[in-house]
Order: structure tokens, then C-alpha cells, then sequence
């Protein structure tokens, strides 16, 4: 049971200096490296600390601690992954509304293109 603590510790670990590292290289903004900084950030702490595992334990009625640690992890990793998913949907909604604009902006300059062209068309043949 030692061991999986172990290997949550570690992995929480790699995910924060990723997450650190992305940020740096500007991969992923910040608003979004603080779900899943908080997120490894717990489970490090939880993996490290033997009273906090046995509190959490007692508290949520479930004999084996690393058992809390493994379910804890899946939940903080479904909530982020579902946060992620409606600013991935909003995004997505934004973007719809933008390449519309766009088409209808690209109709409008069409439009007043082809004004301008009978315009002058109409005063080069007044010249003549």
C-alpha cells in the first residue's frame, strides 16, 4: 500500500512541473494550469501525509487510506477534465459566432466592392 502512495507522490510531482513548464512556455494560460496545479498539489500532499490520508479515511468510512487516494485522484481528475470540457464547448460555441461574422462581413465587403466597380464604371462612361 506504501508503494501506490509512492507512485501518487511521484506522478502529482511530474504533473506540477509539467504544468509549470507549460506555463512557462506558454502552452496552456494560467487561468487554466490552476485547476490542475490545486489538483496535483492535493494529491501530493494527501500521498505525503499519513494524518491527513487517516482523517479523510475515517471521515469518508474506508479502511484502506491509499484506496481514498486512488478515488480522490479520479474524482479531482474527472471534475477538472469536465471543467475543461464546457470551456472547450464555450469555445467552440465562439467560434461558430465568429466564422459567421466573418461570412457576413465578407459578403458585405463583396457588396460594396461591386458598388464601387458600377460606380466607377458609370463615371468612366460619363467621360467619354
Amino acid at each position: 500500500m506504501e508503494r501506490i502512495r509512492i507512485v501518487v507522490a511521484v506522478f502529482s510531482a511530474l504533473l506540477i512541473a509539467q504544468v509549470v513548464r507549460s506555463v512557462r512556455r506558454e502552452h496552456i494560460r494560467v487561468e487554466y494550469s490552476m485547476t490542475w496545479l490545486a489538483a496535483a498539489l492535493l494529491l501530493l500532499v494527501l500521498s505525503l501525509s499519513d494524518r491527513a490520508m487517516a482523517t479523510l479515511a475515517r471521515w469518508l468510512g474506508v479502511r484502506d487510506s491509499p484506496l481514498v487516494l486512488i478515488t480522490l485522484a479520479g474524482v479531482l481528475f474527472l471534475f477538472t477534465l469536465f471543467r475543461y470540457s464546457i470551456v472547450v464547448s464555450s469555445l467552440k460555441d465562439h467560434n461558430i459566432e465568429l466564422a459567421q461574422k466573418v461570412g457576413m462581413l465578407e459578403w458585405e465587403i463583396e457588396r460594396l466592392r461591386k458598388q464601387v466597380d458600377s460606380r466607377q464604371d458609370a463615371q468612366a462612361q460619363s467621360q467619354k
